[in-house]
């Protein structure tokens, strides 16, 4: 059986998050759910498909790694929540929470590459900017992987991001784009 259902089995949410701290912070291992898309909330997710040179359309993108938001559990909706400043990829002792403003990398964790967005249209939207994780093709487009983490149900300007419980929104540095889901022009 697998351990999640196991632990379902046997006591629902409250037995799989036993234990599990209450807190985000630096090196915390994430899923990040979008409960707002319709029909179905779907988490945050990539895997190791790049977007294509051109789409059907005879646009261009950045050929990078795919970034989507996916509507089941699943391994490849795993981000490593990282200090930009730092090399590290664990929680620190003492822990070191993320708080309400501050800027972070998202690390893919099957893949190890970074959250990243720019001006390249994205597939579905291409009024929307493409997200993708960073590969470095070793040409003139930068990596622009920096995320401001804001708390849209706060109780004060340095709240800590709460597991479960708070309700967050990632605006990139670069360009103060807000990760969000957008639909195909034709729905």
């Amino acid at each position: 059986m697998f351990p999640c259902a196991t632990a379902c089995v046997q006591g629902g949410l409250s037995r799989i998050t036993q234990g599990q701290p209450l807190e985000v912070a630096y090196g915390s291992q994430v899923t990040l759910r979008n409960v707002l898309s319709k029909p179905l909330p779907c988490w945050l997710h990539s895997h190791k498909t790049n977007y294509p040179i051109r789409y059907e359309n005879g646009r261009g993108s950045s050929h990078q790694q795919q970034v989507t938001c996916y509507p089941f559990k699943d391994i490849n909706n795993w981000w490593i929540v990282k200090d930009p400043g730092k090399q590290e990829l664990v929680v620190s002792s003492p822990p070191r929470p993320v708080r309400h403003g501050d800027t972070v990398q998202l690390l893919h964790g099957m893949t190890s590459r970074l959250l990243n967005t720019h001006d390249v249209a994205a597939p579905m939207s291409p009024h929307s900017q493409e997200v993708s994780c960073y590969i470095d093709f070793n040409i003139s487009m930068p990596a622009q992987n920096l995320w401001r983490v804001e708390i849209v149900n706060r109780e004060s300007e340095r709240e800590i991001w709460k597991t479960i419980l708070s309700e967050v929104r990632l605006v990139h540095v670069n360009t103060t784009a807000v990760l969000k889901v957008s639909v195909s022009q034709g729905t």
